[in-house]
């Protein structure tokens, strides 16, 4: 079986397409416009549990026209997949670029310091034995 993408994967030989778990709900869902987690469940037995774990990771969303959503984790507007909304997103990413960025400052992180380490000004690093 070769790997097609988007959860199908095909066989070199006969043609035939299998489809793991999100490719199941996948087909589901372009077929069943608006289909809820209950009845994808139902249908063709992907747990509740893992389809939403498929919304956390946006492999899916929920439809535009659906009344229910999810919550964003940090400010709990209505979101359609993922975890957290765009504002909230931006800022965690720039947050935890901060946080490297003040950890490589930091003395002893090896490449990132502007201070130099153990050595005289003007002192070579390599000399050449002969």
């Amino acid at each position: 079986m070769i790997f097609d993408g988007v959860g199908e994967y095909h066989c070199e030989d006969c043609k035939h397409i299998e489809y793991d778990d999100y490719g199941k709900v996948r087909l589901y869902i372009e077929q069943h416009r608006g289909a809820t987690a209950a009845e994808i469940e139902n249908e063709i037995g992907i747990s509740q549990k893992s389809i939403r774990q498929m919304l956390r990771d946006s492999k899916i969303e929920i439809a535009s026209e659906s009344k229910t959503f999810m919550k964003c984790e940090f400010c709990g507007v209505d979101i359609r997949s993922g975890r957290y909304c765009k504002k909230c997103e931006t800022n965690y990413h720039r947050q935890l670029e901060e946080e490297e960025r003040l950890n490589r400052a930091k003395p002893g992180y090896r490449g990132y310091s502007l201070e130099k380490e153990n050595a005289e000004e003007g002192e070579k690093r390599f000399r050449r034995e002969r």
